[in-house]
């Protein structure tokens, strides 16, 4: 059986990963939008590429960030409910006892480390439970309901789009992706006195796919 501390770690890192995949995709996403005006007649030159190559990482970042949030409910699924559920239940491991030991074991237990409070008590975890209960996701389960998992056989019987009936706005996802973001890093912090960033430099990657269609449309 894994201890308390190894679970910790396992669930973070696979959060973490998602976290991270996801929010490459939604960058490509944002990044594209912000020079699209300086690059229209390049992405028309191939627009059905291009529109298809959205929307599969939109797909990709709609899917992915539903998992994140499941039923408040102790189920088997790994999304934050159940890891904030997981972290109230093993306070401990993030004791100063407990910190001071494992950074020791690692040969990084220094003044900073010895100034830092790793402790996280019940009220912190209750307090970001209600910051996930405040998240705009209202529309990104919907789309999980209805689009992306199953098809609403009542809003194709009555001609409803659920696109436009349940709009999803960049700046929710933003939001969303963020607030993730933090509190994974709250919670490493305070266990492993690091955090990690989720930031993938790409946009050089796309300007250099946009620059060369318009060297190959010029010459």
């Amino acid at each position: 059986m894994a201890t308390p501390e190894e679970e910790f770690s396992r669930y973070h890192d696979k959060l973490r990963s998602e976290l991270n995949k996801i929010n490459w995709h939604f960058r490509v996403i944002e990044y594209t939008r912000e020079i699209q005006h300086n690059y229209r007649q390049e992405l028309n030159q191939a627009p059905t590429f291009f529109n298809l190559t959205i929307n599969a990482h939109m797909s990709y970042v709609l899917t992915r960030l539903n998992n994140f949030f499941g039923k408040k409910e102790k189920e088997k699924h790994l999304h934050m409910n159940s890891f904030l559920d997981f972290i109230e239940e093993n306070l401990d491991i993030f004791s100063k006892p407990a910190f001071k030991k494992r950074l020791r074991r690692e040969g990084r237990y220094d003044e900073l480390a010895m100034k830092f409070n790793s402790k996280i008590t019940t009220e912190e975890v209750e307090q970001d439970r209600q910051r996930l209960r405040n998240l705009p996701i209202n529309n990104l389960r919907a789309w999980r309901n209805r689009i992306l998992s199953h098809i609403d056989k009542n809003y194709v019987a009555q001609n409803i789009d659920a696109r436009k009936q349940h709009p999803i706005k960049i700046q929710h996802l933003n939001t969303i992706i963020n607030t993730l973001h933090d509190m994974l890093n709250k919670y490493f912090l305070a266990y492993d006195f690091s955090t990690h960033s989720k930031d993938l430099v790409i946009e050089h990657d796309i300007q250099y796919i946009l620059d060369a269609i318009k060297f190959k449309r010029q010459s």
